[in-house]
């Protein structure tokens, strides 16, 4: 048999096809896999988030480069100054909303800040609530924040409405009352329905603590008294718009009352009405309003009116079918919107209860607005309960440190 038809890789010395029968081409791939396999196991035993590789060139030398860390995702909660889009609710058969806590970010106050590394002794510094402009318009009326401030008012035929200055200062700016420092769990707690019972009104001011917002009715009297007390007690105030209801006008919360059913111009002398009736306040909020919050003709003109007079507007949450948020998000006006009704149902046991609801939304989801009215047996029963709040890690703000502000 010539060489020719010899198989391949034999020696025509060797009967045994044995290990010298491997020729060298063979010997020389196996040992460069074996050295590339060496040089992997290298590589991959010496890389570490940040430490030092391995590297070998094609001229078989090796060289040590550091690894780059792993790219993380950095993005963190936001608040609620974003925009996302509002969730609609559920209502329960007595119409309180039904919240998921299983679908809330979790947040706790006793996590350490971004900068502040776990088992410091040394305190985290509290982040301010919000950066309102800086002017000494705006330093005077946090040392008296019960002063009107004339460089904000407009004088009408309607008493003072509220103004943007002439350097651009809302009365949402020098009326928001600052909490001071934010912590992850934040409530937001109004008591509406001040101004019509005298007595009421007084045992409000005086029992309930400064951080829960007070809410006057423009159809009671002597409001501009009631809300200079109501911010020498540190309270911040807000104004209640009444608002067309179901069945109007056989149900009509009184006079000056926003409704469908009038022209634009009637309704803005109303609002007008309304807004002239006390001063100090950074944010309206509606009081009933099924027939308007929904009705974008009719309520369009009204924000336009509020946003231009520099102020913030507030859905208290009674409204199920309410687009005001939506509303105001497309035109930017500052607004926020109350997740829970504290005492829709007037049991105690059931006003307890819904407190407990919002304790548990606040740590859940970080912040929360509710709303209330300031009867006496509300008032008691949330005296009682804001007395340990802080102890239990939740901070009460007031009502404009949770508006979502496009120019904060």
């Amino acid at each position: 048999m010539s060489d020719l038809h010899k198989p391949i890789g034999v020696d025509p010395k060797s009967k045994s096809g044995g290990i010298g029968a491997v020729p060298v081409s063979i010997w020389l791939m196996v040992a460069a896999l074996i050295l590339v396999g060496s040089f992997t196991w290298l590589y991959l035993e010496g890389r570490d988030d940040g430490s030092q590789v391995v590297a070998v060139n094609e001229a078989g030398q090796t060289s040590q480069t550091t690894a780059p860390a792993p790219a993380t995702d950095q993005s963190t909660p936001s608040d609620n100054g974003g925009d996302d889009v509002p969730v609609e609710p559920k209502f329960d058969a007595d119409g309180n909303i039904i919240i998921d806590l299983s679908k809330t970010k979790r947040l706790s106050p006793l996590e350490p800040l971004p900068d502040e590394p776990d088992g410091t002794s040394t305190p985290a510094k509290p982040q301010i609530a919000f950066q309102p402009r800086q002017n000494p318009a705006i330093q005077s009326a946090r040392r008296n924040p019960w002063m009107p401030v004339p460089d904000n008012l407009e004088p009408s035929e309607f008493g003072r409405l509220p103004k943007v200055s002439g350097d651009g200062t809302r009365p949402l700016d020098i009326h928001s009352a600052s909490s001071g420092a934010v912590g992850a769990n934040r409530i937001a707690l109004v008591l509406g329905g001040l101004g019509l019972s005298q007595t009421g009104t007084q045992e409000a001011i005086k029992r309930l603590p400064e951080g829960i917002t007070l809410a006057f009715s423009p159809q009671g009297n002597s409001l501009q008294r009631w809300m200079q007390a109501a911010r020498r007690e540190g309270h911040e105030v807000a104004l209640q718009l009444p608002m067309e209801p179901l069945g109007y006008p056989t149900v009509n919360p009184g006079p000056q009352t926003l409704n469908s059913k009038v022209s634009k111009g009637a309704n803005l002398k109303s609002l007008r009405w309304s807004l002239g009736r006390m001063t100090n306040y950074p944010v309206v909020i509606n009081y009933l309003g099924a027939g308007m919050l929904s009705n974008r003709p009719a309520l369009e003109p009204i924000l336009q009116e509020l946003r231009a007079r520099g102020l913030g507007i507030v859905d208290d949450g009674t409204v199920q079918s309410s687009n005001l948020v939506t509303y105001a998000n497309e035109m930017r006006l500052p607004n926020a919107k109350a997740s829970i009704i504290i005492d829709r149902v007037r049991d105690a046991d059931r006003i307890r209860a819904q407190l407990q609801t919002l304790e548990a939304v606040a740590r859940q989801q970080g912040n929360v607005i509710a709303t209330a009215t300031a009867f006496p047996q509300t008032v008691e029963i949330v005296e009682e309960w804001a007395k340990t709040l802080n102890q239990r890690g939740i901070l009460l703000v007031p009502l404009s440190n949770l508006v979502r502000d496009y120019s904060r």
